[in-house]
């Protein structure tokens, strides 16, 4: 049955009959109150469908599903040299939290140790920073025995929007005189990023800066920040542990093969909502250009070069492709190569599925 609202019965129409833009008192209440039932009916189902992590079952096959596909491609696809006539599977060269995530947690270790060391050789101080969201940004509140029950103050912010907000709240410090004074030697991070139970994530910072500077870092954040549900600490020892029993939690798969359910869903919630598990400051080499040259530089080695200037690199203006690299000395070190093409399993030798310039080598 097909019903038509009468404009004049409305609260909107009401308004419009007296020539005014506004609802009375009463039904603008009643309106603010139906929405925010809705609101709360939605985040209560949100929650009844979810297993962990703010993810409903189907969100979880969703995602596994689209994993196995990246898997069989990756396992099914090869790149074949046209000169040497080998044939290397791209499994073999993949670095990927999900895919080789023993590889990909090495780099992170790498990334890490490298940070470190050269914020040791500055003499620069670790701070530990953990950021969280309001109450409007959690799904769910936590009760006094653990337990998960809707937020009516929830604003419907997703996970992925809600890591927007909390890097907008770490460059509102940065952005500080405490921090903004200092050259980018000088404040050197890395950061991860974590879901609460519900779902919303946080995330966790090892900042360095100058001895002299950390007592003013610690009054910025205490001023910036409620720290009822925020924290810095300055007493860290062992920074490089500190930060990685974090970054251990948020690779499940590099420590074991078989998860428990709770794993599997937490590493499912960074593919779903499309969370980036770390950033850093940029302070080591860019992280495509190591992968190119990590056959012959250390990220220690290399990003101290860069930072030399000890290389030209060329890349194409359209796509910004690495095509070669020159070291100081006048030495190609890097050439992006044409014998190489993408193939799948099965298929014939010279049917390329890529253009000519599909992947670089070393020199």
């Amino acid at each position: 049955m097909d019903y038509i609202l009468n404009k004049n019965n409305s609260a909107i129409g009401k308004a419009q009959s007296i020539g005014s833009a506004r609802l009375s008192e009463r039904e603008a209440v009643s309106c603010a109150i139906g929405t925010a039932l809705t609101n709360y009916k939605e985040v209560v189902d949100k929650i009844q469908r979810s297993v962990h992590y703010g993810l409903s079952s189907n969100n979880f096959l969703h995602v596994k599903a689209k994993l196995q596909e990246q898997k069989s491609f990756l396992e099914y696809s090869y790149i074949y040299d046209r000169i040497n006539r080998n044939a290397i599977p791209l499994s073999d060269l993949i670095i990927s939290a999900n895919h080789a995530p023993h590889r990909y947690y090495s780099e992170i270790q790498n990334r890490v140790n490298t940070l470190t060391t050269i914020a040791e050789q500055k003499s620069l101080r670790p701070l530990f920073m953990t950021l969280t969201l309001p109450s409007e940004y959690h799904i769910c509140k936590t009760t006094k025995k653990g337990k998960l029950k809707p937020n009516p103050k929830y604003n419907g912010t997703t996970a992925k929007e809600a890591v927007k907000v909390l890097t907008k709240m770490f460059a509102k410090l940065r952005q500080d005189r405490a921090l903004k004074e200092l050259s980018k030697e000088q404040r050197i991070y890395f950061r991860v990023n974590e879901p609460h139970k519900d779902g919303t994530p946080h995330t966790h910072i090892l900042l360095f800066v100058p001895a002299e500077r950390v007592e003013k870092v610690k009054k910025a954040f205490q001023r910036l920040f409620d720290t009822r549900g925020n924290d810095i600490q300055d007493d860290i020892k062992g920074s490089t542990a500190y930060i990685m029993k974090y970054i251990n939690k948020t690779l499940p798969l590099s420590k074991s093969d078989k998860l428990s359910e709770k794993d599997e869903y937490l590493n499912a919630w960074y593919s779903h909502n499309r969370v980036i598990r770390f950033n850093s400051s940029r302070t080591l080499a860019p992280l495509g250009i190591y992968r190119l040259l990590h056959r012959r530089y250390s990220m220690f080695a290399l990003t101290k070069l860069i930072n030399e200037n000890h290389f030209t690199i060329y890349v194409t203006l359209d796509t910004a492709k690495v095509m070669e690299i020159i070291d100081g000395f006048g030495d190609i070190v890097y050439v992006r190569s044409s014998n190489f093409d993408v193939k799948l399993k099965g298929s014939y030798v010279n049917n390329s599925q890529t253009s000519d310039s599909a992947i670089g080598v070393s020199a």
